[in-house]
């Protein structure tokens, strides 16, 4: 017989617990422990794994080959306002509250809901997983997506309840800009490494970016991150680099694409250093993860919601390269205040995740 499950204020007053955690990505610690202590009072047996860096994500749930594996990072950014939560009527205020507490809330209500109601995890070939580190380098998830080899899997951001099915790659890299240095009073004897970046960064245009589109992501661009150059005063540079991301659509060609910025910028005297090179990912049209996330999110939010595009890495990128699984992005709040002193999250609406989770949950085995 089903429980009545969660309610809206066990929801929020759960965010707000988490939320007043510190859990940069680095300290993940404490919050990692919390959900393990949640876990074992509620009777769900909870895994540790360990990534490359020392640091554990934990896994609720069938831990090896699970139809469905459902992952909530459960780190934040460092920013420099405190991990501190404000309620206003149902919504949650704070550092991580959409990105990505919001989904780990949605995760843990649903698991807990299902155990009480007499299901068990393995049985249905589930696992909610919490990985660390997904602000920074995603480690723990890469661990998460070995460990498990999950068959489909949802990453969890704050998409409005909205299925994300297509994730952009990305070409990061360095541009180091060579020049000659000078006395700055004698400025045609040298060659400012800092103007030639801002004329090479001038040139991306010639990239043709632009041509490489999808409907539901746009088109290819570049975006500069960073810049460094320059000592001081009264000296004309010999050095200068800045931090370029390309973001690759599917379709494009990223070695063609990363060929064209090398060739480019040998034409400014610079080279690149690549830091990362990741593929875009899209999942089937006719997915039944996909079909089946949207039928039961109209079902429980009461009206339709459209597919999106995810402009921005997740954790969804390691279940598809590591776990080999099909995978989608998915969860409660809005993206675009992620990051922001602004981050909130409506607690109704990851009340709403969490019972699509359930209503999914015991779906996941018979696709």
């Amino acid at each position: 017989m089903s429980t009545e499950g969660a309610t809206v204020a066990e929801a929020r007053d759960l965010l707000a617990e988490l939320v007043e955690i510190p859990s940069p990505s680095g300290s993940e610690g404490r919050i990692v422990d919390r959900i393990e202590e949640l876990a074992e009072g509620w009777s769900i047996p909870a895994l540790r794994v360990r990534s490359e860096l020392g640091r554990d994500s934990l896994v609720l749930g069938r831990a090896i080959e699970p139809a469905l594996a459902i992952a909530a990072h459960v780190d934040t950014i460092a920013a420099p306002w405190p991990a501190a939560a404000r309620i206003e009527g149902d919504v949650v205020h704070g550092l991580g509250s959409a990105d990505d507490k919001g989904g780990v809330v949605a995760c843990l209500l649903a698991a807990r809901d299902l155990v009480a109601d007499g299901e068990d995890l393995d049985r249905l070939e589930v696992a909610f997983a919490f990985p660390v580190d997904e602000e920074r380098g995603g480690s723990g998830s890469r661990t998460v997506a070995l460990e498990l080899a999950p068959r489909r899997a949802i990453a969890l951001e704050a998409t409005g309840l909205r299925v994300g099915v297509v994730e952009t790659g990305d070409i990061d890299v360095w541009v180091h800009v060579r020049g000659r240095s000078a006395h700055g009073a004698l400025t045609d004897a040298g060659e400012n490494a800092i103007h030639g970046a801002v004329e090479l960064i001038g040139d991306l245009g010639r990239l043709g970016l632009e041509a490489h589109s999808h409907p539901l992501l746009g088109p290819s661009q570049a975006e500069v991150g960073a810049i460094k150059g320059g000592t001081d005063f009264n000296t004309v540079p010999d050095s200068c680099s800045f931090q370029l991301q390309i973001r690759v659509v599917p379709g494009q060609d990223g070695d063609a694409t990363l060929a064209a910025l090398e060739e480019l910028a040998a034409e400014h005297a610079a080279t690149v250093e690549i830091v990362e090179m990741t593929e875009p990912f899209e999942a089937a049209p006719d997915s039944p993860m996909v079909t089946a996330l949207e039928r039961l999110t109209t079902e429980v939010a009461g009206e339709e919601r459209e597919r999106i595009g995810v402009p921005a890495w997740t954790d969804a990128h390691n279940m598809v390269d590591f776990g080999g699984a099909e995978a989608v992005v998915y969860g409660p709040g809005d993206f675009s205040v992620a990051h922001l002193p602004s981050e909130h999250v409506d607690a109704g609406e990851v009340l709403q995740c969490a019972e699509v989770f359930k209503r999914l949950a015991r779906e996941a085995a018979g696709w």
